[in-house]
This record gives structure tokens, sequence and C-alpha cells, in this order.
């Protein structure tokens, strides 16, 4: 079981909804999550990379004056001071990110790669965590992605949201779903000014583990050969029909 650490206040960018005007109830902030696990030639994991794409009223909110040459396009460029500032924000929270596999909780240090985009009206955050070393699944690897104050909505609601990425043969994952807010809890946080991004400690108690994890369940088996697993086309003499086939890495279906 994952031992959750304390946060202290919700996203530095929700919390610029505290301006005047935006009046919600928590949680502020809606994101469609995309996560996907790596893993290296050995089987440990390397890498637990997000997509984060955010709703459309606070995309628009938050893109407001950032055009600086005024072509109508909000550019990678010109989200970059943003980017920054979201992932400093972030590492104070670490990343609303917990993995751990009974008393091991991993901890991570944050890629190079963090980037954001405006794509179709949303704004995209992708980024990258990696452990501070490489992990072997024991059993069953849990991955959280929350928001302890209930800020920040995290969904990730469907598998098909998850990858892994070079898993070992055997290695598989799976939902263990959202609860569904009791109607009691749902109208203390409704109640909540808009100006508390820190819950209540008994409230905050109770939604803990509220929101669903990603179980990453490895069973006995050798990792895949670098490359890929062979195919009988690979042995295939020239003058194939439709040509040779590229060669393509087999992953586990999720």
């Amino acid at each position: 079981m994952l031992r959750f650490h304390a946060l202290s206040s919700g996203f530095a960018l929700a919390a610029l909804l505290l301006t005047p005007g935006w009046a919600f109830a928590h949680p502020h902030v809606f994101i469609d999550a995309q996560t996907t696990i790596a893993f290296d030639n050995a089987g440990n994991v390397t890498a637990i990379e997000h997509r984060w794409t955010f709703d459309r009223a606070f995309s628009a909110w938050q893109i407001q004056g950032l055009d600086t040459n005024g072509d109508g396009n909000v550019s990678g460029d010109e989200l970059s001071d943003l980017t920054r500032d979201s992932m400093a924000d972030l590492a104070r929270r670490e990343f609303y990110t917990y993995a751990g596999e009974g008393a091991t909780d991993l901890h991570f240090v944050v890629g190079s790669d963090s980037r954001m985009s405006y794509v179709g009206g949303r704004t995209v955050l992708d980024f990258s965590l990696k452990p501070t070393r490489a992990y072997r699944i024991g059993e069953e690897l849990e991955v959280a992605v929350y928001d302890p104050e209930y800020y920040v909505a995290l969904g990730l609601d469907d598998i098909a949201a998850v990858t892994l990425r070079d898993a070992p043969a055997g290695c598989s994952a799976s939902l263990r779903p959202a609860k569904q807010l009791p109607p009691e809890l749902a109208d203390q946080l409704n109640a909540l000014p808009t100006e508390v991004t820190e819950l209540p400690p008994e409230l905050g108690a109770v939604l803990r583990g509220m929101q669903g994890a990603i179980l990453v369940r490895c069973e006995e088996g050798e990792a895949p050969p670098p490359g890929g697993q062979s195919t009988d086309f690979d042995n295939a003499p020239p003058g194939l029909p439709f040509g040779r086939p590229a060669h393509q890495p087999m992953h586990p279906t999720p």
C-alpha cells in the first residue's frame, strides 16, 4: 500500500483562479490524463511520462496575453515561461504522482523534456519523471496521479489512457477505479470558498485514495530482447511481396 505524502496546496495555475470573478466549487481545474510507464531492457521501470490536457475554460484563461507576436496562434516558445513556472510549482507538490509497492515509495526527478502546447482550444502539458533508481517490480506497482487537496481533478478513467512501453512479457496494467463521492462529501467540497487551496485535515484524510490508481503487475518472465521479439519475417529472404516489413517492437496490451 502506498504511503501518501502531505501536500501544502493546489496547482499554481489553479491558484490563479482566485482572481475575482472565478467562483467554482472544488475542484477548479479538470485535466484529462494519459500516462506511459517505461521500462529498460532489464525490465526495470525507468520513467513515468505524463500528458495532461486541460479543460477548455481553464485553457482559454491560461493563454490570455501569451500570443506575443499577434499571429493568432500560441506557440511552444510563447508557452515556455508558463511551462517553467508550472513545473517549478509541481515539483513542490511531488508532481501529483505517487508510486510505490508495499513499504517502498518511489521518488522522482523531472526529465528535461517538459513542454506545453495549445491544440484544439486546449493546453497540453507533457513531462516525464524518472525514479532516482531504476525500479524492478516485485509483484504489483501502484501509481496514483491525483491532487490530494482536490483542487485539480485529474481524470484517468479508461485503461486505454495507460501505456506500458517495452515492458517485460507478463506485465499488465489495470485501473483501480475512482470511488464515487458520497453526497455529504460533495456538499462539503462545494461549500469551500474559492480562496481555500488546502483541505481541512479531516476532509483530506477521507478523500485520500478516492481518485483511483494504476496497478502494474509483472508475473515471472524474461524481458523482451532489444529491438522486439523475433518472427519468421526476420529471416525471410529478399523479394518478399510488399517489401521486408519494418522491425517493430512487440508491446503487451494493457
